[in-house]
């Protein structure tokens, strides 16, 4: 499996597009509308939208994918704040991006999507509904975080449904994963779970 990743360019999150077959892609936090042209220049299909969250910030490219098809997933709790001021839209003072969500997933529920194995974490805290995403790859397994885990830091949880006493939970459950995963997160450089565990002030003794 490949994993292609989009910096973003000014302000938006990492996206990360995902390929089995070479043909077709699971597209993680699409934040930017360049995406499509992304997945062109590398000769794939978006078949599947998988968001950690629906902060303004990881899905401005979208629309664009699930009117070509794409199928949008999310936590099913983070769908329930889908539309609503939770996505912070308004305090970024820019128009909201429509979508509809396709598809929910439970915590702990393993999926196949364009041929990937796929299995959710829900970790609430940046939002109510904010999930991590354990993905298998030829490998071994890697963990998309979005905006709970960065390298060195968590998200901020002072945005609409943030809590940090729920984040807090969060990271314990992340903590108490005992592999050493490579850790691709919403924002900034990759990382791994063990070097979080020793060095992130967030992570250590949770």
């Amino acid at each position: 499996m490949q994993i292609i990743t989009l910096s973003p360019i000014g302000f938006g999150s990492n996206t990360y597009i995902l390929t089995a077959d070479n043909k077709t892609a699971v597209v993680i936090d699409p934040s930017q509308p360049r995406v499509k042209d992304a997945l062109a220049k590398h000769g794939l299909k978006a078949t599947h939208v998988l968001l950690t969250h629906g902060h303004f910030d990881h899905v401005g490219g979208i629309a664009d994918l699930q009117a070509n098809g794409a199928q949008v997933v999310c936590s099913v709790e983070e769908a329930k704040l889908v539309g609503t001021e939770a996505d912070a839209f308004h305090l970024a003072g820019i128009p909201r991006v429509e979508y509809t969500v396709d598809k929910t997933l439970e915590d702990g529920e393993t999926v196949q999507l364009s041929g990937i194995e796929i299995k959710a974490i829900l970790t609430p805290g940046h939002t109510a509904g904010c999930a991590c995403y354990l993905v298998k790859t030829d490998e071994g397994e890697v963990l998309f975080t979005g905006d709970t885990l960065f390298a060195g830091s968590i998200g901020r949880t002072d945005l609409p449904t943030g809590n940090l006493k729920t984040l807090r939970q969060s990271l314990k459950k992340l903590a108490a994963l005992t592999e050493d995963y490579p850790i691709y997160p919403g924002h900034e450089e990759s990382t791994t779970l063990f070097a979080e565990k020793k060095r992130n002030p967030f992570l250590r003794g949770v």
